[in-house]
């Protein structure tokens, strides 16, 4: 049995001493309290060095009844209260799983950790660096941050109650450059639609869900999602249980998709057939072993990823085709409203997005405009050569 000492806020010196016995697989804290009696308390820590903190802390609470232990919820701890309070506020699972995600590489990082209060600011800082060592790309690693920051502020400190800091507080974002909006030409997106359509013999329903993706400047799970209860009056709405902006919104449809939609719509959901069409069309191509493992429930998230694998696949096949993403056909609608002159704010209520991201598109393409006179101007484009 080992003797420590504890050194109260006053000075005084309190001898303890840990041991254990063989039914019980916690340490036992030993020392005399301050009416002179030996009082032996439970650590409930099977980890020595972690008994010791949990005896320190017993101590002091013997020696001030005012002493407050200080918060160090284990990590399970303290993301089941995270998840309980998530739950209450009605965050969507899609929310819950990306906080989810970045505590769990955080934990990865620090793997001997105890909970999240034994993260110190030079270790926040660390785990950037760290993301970006392994490959990570800079906004995925602003992601990150921003997503702790708010996980530590938001949740463990001022809901759940149970840290008292936020060793993110003063974690600087990496520094990320501003892309310039990809506007994918008429040709790019027929081309692309040619060659999936060739590949899948003529499948209509992938072709027909990223034209209606182009048309309406959608985001991919939102269409992915739509249910056919939501195909009305010539319009397609999108629940707000799906909407990023938690808000409903209807958008008219040309009345060729619209029949079309209606005509492929499932009994809950419009794409709900793309399970048994796609494993049809596995077999047509020979590939019965992958038409198997199809799974026969449709899950709108399935069918999101299948497209942007098709999309990469097509990328790969065609290397010197300029790369793009499938959300870029909503960049592209929005930047089809801004050639129509239509304001940026209405713009945003028809595309349910914010309007300073809206804002933020337009000027960007504003800077490409200006950029593409003053290079004409200078280079004498569009003017008659004179000898």
């Amino acid at each position: 049995m080992n003797s420590e000492v504890c050194v109260l806020d006053d000075g005084q010196r309190v001898r303890f001493a840990l041991k254990k016995r063989e039914r019980d697989p916690f340490y036992l804290v030993s020392f005399r309290g301050p009416d002179g009696l030996r009082k032996e308390l439970s650590t409930k820590e099977v980890n020595k060095k972690r008994a010791t903190d949990a005896a320190i802390v017993s101590v002091k609470e013997a020696y001030s009844p005012d002493f407050e232990p200080p918060k160090n919820p284990s990590w399970d701890e303290a993301v089941d209260a995270m998840l309980r309070l998530m739950r209450a506020d009605n965050l969507r699972q899609t929310s819950i799983d990306q906080y989810l995600f970045v505590v769990q590489r955080l934990r990865n990082c620090f793997p001997p950790t105890h909970g999240p209060a034994q993260i110190t600011p030079p270790m926040a800082s660390l785990f950037k660096a760290v993301r970006s060592e392994s490959g990570v790309s800079v906004r995925t690693i602003q992601g990150n941050l921003k997503n702790l920051n708010i996980v530590f502020n938001k949740w463990w400190i001022k809901e759940c109650k149970i840290l008292d800091l936020n060793p993110f507080a003063e974690v600087s974002l990496p520094k990320a450059d501003s892309p310039i909006p990809r506007v994918l030409a008429h040709g790019e997106v027929e081309s692309f639609f040619e060659w999936l359509s060739k590949r899948w013999r003529g499948w209509r329903l992938p072709v027909l869900f990223l034209e209606t993706k182009g048309l309406v400047g959608c985001r991919i799970y939102e269409l992915a999602a739509a249910e056919t209860a939501n195909l009305k009056d010539g319009r397609l709405h999108f629940a707000c249980e799906v909407a990023k902006g938690r808000k409903e919104r209807g958008v008219r449809l040309p009345a060729a998709i619209y029949e079309e939609l209606l005509s492929i719509a499932g009994p809950v959901f419009v794409f709900e057939s793309f399970p048994a069409l796609l494993r049809k069309a596995l077999f047509a191509r020979g590939l019965d072993r992958w038409a198997e493992m199809v799974a026969s429930a449709f899950e709108p998230i399935r069918l999101k990823k299948w497209l942007e694998r098709e999309k990469r696949q097509y990328l790969k096949k065609n290397p010197t085709v300029k790369k793009f993403k499938l959300h870029n056909l909503r960049g592209t609608a929005m930047s089809k409203a801004k050639e129509a002159g239509v304001h940026f704010e209405d713009a945003a209520i028809a595309f349910g997005c914010n309007p300073d991201t809206m804002r933020k598109h337009y000027l960007a393409l504003d800077e490409v405009a200006v950029t593409d006179r003053v290079m004409d101007a200078i280079q004498g484009q569009g003017k008659e050569r004179t000898d």
